[in-house]
């Protein structure tokens, strides 16, 4: 208050105008900012706290703002700390789930069965990848290019045609691989073209994927979500026709598979659990029917729920 009253002293000896009508006018402005200030600070509080994997500039953070307008970003080093994030209490942590180009993530599949979390929403992203190097660095300087892996694989035939004889390095992320060239020499990075500039790297090609490439991310949550989209884990008793019996209740229903895919359980060879996505919510009639109707014909089951899709 001290500081405002000397402010408010030092503005009125300085002007012709009345003094009493500048100081009644630089006090209300000072109240106006206290006040915008006030509801800020209250606005960053109560926004949700969402899980990406870092550093600042990955494509899941493009995707997490994408969806979360306002919200608080915390970065973790890898999307098992994502899972375990949200499974300690954050609101929501986003991860890529699959790739148009490259298939599905192995990881995100993993952490989907192990940790006890929801699908909240899906949003999908058409990925434009760039190659980048530090200021001082030339094309043709570079002898190693590092990257996710994702990233890596969507500019495979880019890298074989332009730089046939420069070693590829996995990162954990994009965003962490542009980082990192600032503690080397002699290398070039792929990522986003938004954190390349964020980084001040010097971009030296753009949209180098192979073809057109788009990720799905999810939104991943201890709450419920609610949309026309649903997705279930499961595993099946070891006898002919098993796989076919189930599917035949969603088939009966009038249900449309999206997706279907299996991963191995990692306890014996030749043991699976399915991933399943479908249209259609938990809250439909005949949802719950082909739910109820396959829980005989599962050994395991999962549903991680039903969400919306963010177009």
């Amino acid at each position: 208050m001290e500081r405002e009253n000397e402010i408010l002293e030092n503005v009125s000896k300085s002007t012709i105008l009345d003094k009493d009508f500048i100081r009644e006018l630089f006090a209300r402005i000072i109240d106006y900012c206290r006040n915008v200030e006030y509801n800020l600070n209250n606005l960053k509080i109560n926004a949700p706290e969402v899980a990406v994997l870092g550093p600042k500039g990955t494509f899941t953070e493009i995707a997490a703002r994408k969806i979360f307008k306002d919200c608080r970003i915390r970065y973790c080093d890898t999307v098992d700390e994502v899972f375990d994030a949200v499974s300690k209490g954050i609101d929501f942590g986003v991860v890529a789930i699959e790739n148009s180009l490259e298939g599905s993530i192995n990881i995100t599949m993993d952490c989907l069965l192990e940790y006890d979390v929801k699908i909240y929403k899906e949003i999908i992203l058409d990925i434009n990848l760039c190659l980048v190097t530090t200021q001082e660095t030339n094309e043709n300087e570079i002898l190693a290019v590092i990257s996710h892996p994702q990233a890596l694989a969507q500019a495979r035939r880019f890298l074989r045609k332009r730089f046939p004889s420069v070693k590829l390095q996995r990162h954990e992320s994009t965003a962490a691989a542009i980082l990192e060239l600032k503690n080397l020499r002699g290398y070039a990075a792929i990522g986003p073209r938004e954190t390349a500039i964020e980084y001040g790297m010097k971009i030296l090609y753009e949209n180098i994927e192979d073809a057109k490439s788009q990720t799905r991310f999810i939104v991943i949550s201890k709450r419920e979500g609610k949309g026309g989209k649903t997705s279930i884990i499961f595993a099946l008793r070891d006898r002919p026709g098993a796989l076919y019996h189930l599917l035949k209740e969603f088939a009966e229903r009038n249900i449309n598979l999206t997706k279907i895919e299996s991963r191995p359980s990692k306890r014996k060879l030749g043991e699976y659990f399915f991933f399943m996505d479908f249209e259609g919510s938990l809250n439909d009639k005949n949802v719950k029917d082909a739910i109820d109707s396959i829980r005989d014909k599962t050994t395991f089951l999962k549903i991680l729920g039903s969400y919306q899709s963010i177009i």
